[in-house]
């Protein structure tokens, strides 16, 4: 729980950096290193429970909109983690590959569903973790600079589209 205070509080403060116009401010170089920081860490362990919660998907899932999907979201997010790893360690920052307790809970549920209860779970939790995702990398978009930032602009769009795909399953199956 710590941590989901941590990350709402990052996003909180990712936006209330981003609302002002930058001409005229003098930004703390530390300031943004840290918000870089806290963006790394964050975006690699909702990258990991992407990937965890889709692995899951593929094995528990008949649907193939859903076994598409997750096929989409392991092979994006995989390739992100990539290059948020190489990022981290040129920043000499340390990456924990354990998940949330949030993130824990969502995979440990889902793993109790078969089915349609299955598909219907696992596309409502896509849609709430990109929303979030989506966020999160638009606030580190306003808020960092350097490597950070360019990895958010380009990775934005692949989110954006995970999210629309797992809405549309999701409205789908109502």
């Amino acid at each position: 729980m710590r941590r989901l205070g941590a990350i709402l509080i990052l996003v909180t403060v990712f936006e209330i950096l981003a609302c002002g116009d930058r001409k005229g401010r003098n930004y703390n170089n530390d300031a943004l290193a840290d918000n870089a920081k806290v963006f790394v860490e964050t975006a690699h362990e909702a990258g990991l429970a992407e990937i965890q919660l889709s692995q899951l998907a593929l094995k528990q899932s008949k649907d193939t909109s859903i076994t598409s999907m997750a096929k989409r979201i392991i092979a994006d997010h995989t390739d992100a983690d990539a290059q948020l790893k190489k990022i981290a360690s040129e920043a000499k920052i340390n990456l924990s590959d354990t998940l949330t307790a949030i993130h824990t809970e969502a995979l440990n549920s889902l793993k109790t569903k078969s089915d349609t209860a299955f598909d219907k779970a696992y596309s409502q939790v896509m849609v709430n973790d990109h929303e979030k995702a989506i966020k999160l990398f638009t606030a580190a978009i306003e808020s960092t600079g350097g490597d950070v930032q360019n990895f958010a602009k380009a990775t934005l769009p692949k989110l954006q589209s995970h999210f629309k795909v797992a809405d549309s399953i999701c409205k789908d199956m109502k």
